[in-house]
């Protein structure tokens, strides 16, 4: 087995036996990784605070070759974002964020981006709406995984230029009033997200997160991402479920 250092961040955890955790992380240098953190939760041991959701890491492992389950035996904290979790918006933002990363990555599968978008997101959650971090996180997640939905010109005829136009969830493109028909489940997308997502594509985070826009423009950014989720996503994310229950709330 090779010992392995990485940068990690906490996504999830699960209880193993009855001492132990398996931890799921996403690394800096090797992706998302799975690992077995044992006798965290014994008498007197203290290692158990490291894995609290959302931390920050440096972790020691053993690599198992044959196994995508690793033995974690050092761990060290970085960053525990305290600021995030004095909201309940902020922690249920957080969550989605992990939620939605974990479904979407595979295990030793490198996106230092990824890594990087987490640890922005999660320090700009303790003072920036969680909706508009929410979309810009869904973008970027999305171009990275090369999940990103067609916007630059219509699929169909490739006329370019569009300042709106109709998207399709189901074929993941943008379609121009001429086209549309041929795509009935394709809606209308106004400039104003339009232009707002070409923007998040284009730029980086710190940019982005400057950009103003009108709450309607907020409002329809969500409805298409949850439309596209919908079609994209085996199974639906329980914070999503729980995001739309709750948003009332906040």
């Amino acid at each position: 087995m090779a010992i392995q250092k990485a940068s990690a961040i906490v996504l999830k955890t699960q209880p193993f036996r009855s001492s132990s955790l398996i931890v799921t992380f996403f690394t800096k240098e090797f992706g998302k990784l799975r690992g077995l953190a044992k006798g965290v939760k014994q008498e007197r041991e203290i290692r158990g605070a490291d894995f609290e959701l959302f931390n920050g890491l440096e972790i020691v492992f053993y690599e198992k070759m044959r196994s995508d389950l690793h033995l974690v035996s050092e761990t060290a904290i970085t960053a525990t974002y305290e600021a995030l979790r004095s909201r309940l918006e902020a922690l249920t933002y957080a969550s989605y964020f992990s939620e939605l990363t974990d479904q979407l990555t595979e295990v030793h599968d490198p996106h230092p981006k990824i890594f990087g978008l987490l640890d922005f997101c999660f320090r700009y959650l303790a003072s920036l709406p969680g909706p508009r971090l929410a979309r810009l996180f869904e973008i970027k997640l999305l171009s990275e995984i090369g999940w990103l939905p067609y916007l630059d010109r219509c699929l169909n005829c490739e006329k370019t230029g569009l300042e709106k136009g109709y998207f399709s969830s189901r074929q993941g493109a943008l379609f121009c009033e001429a086209c549309r028909a041929v795509y009935p489940d394709a809606q209308f997308l106004a400039a104003e997200p339009l232009a707002v997502m070409r923007y998040y594509i284009k730029h980086d985070l710190e940019p982005s997160i400057k950009l103003g826009m009108a709450k309607a423009t907020e409002t329809a950014l969500e409805a298409f991402m949850t439309r596209f989720f919908n079609e994209r996503l085996i199974h639906p994310l329980k914070t999503r479920r729980f995001l739309a229950q709750v948003s009332s709330a906040f």
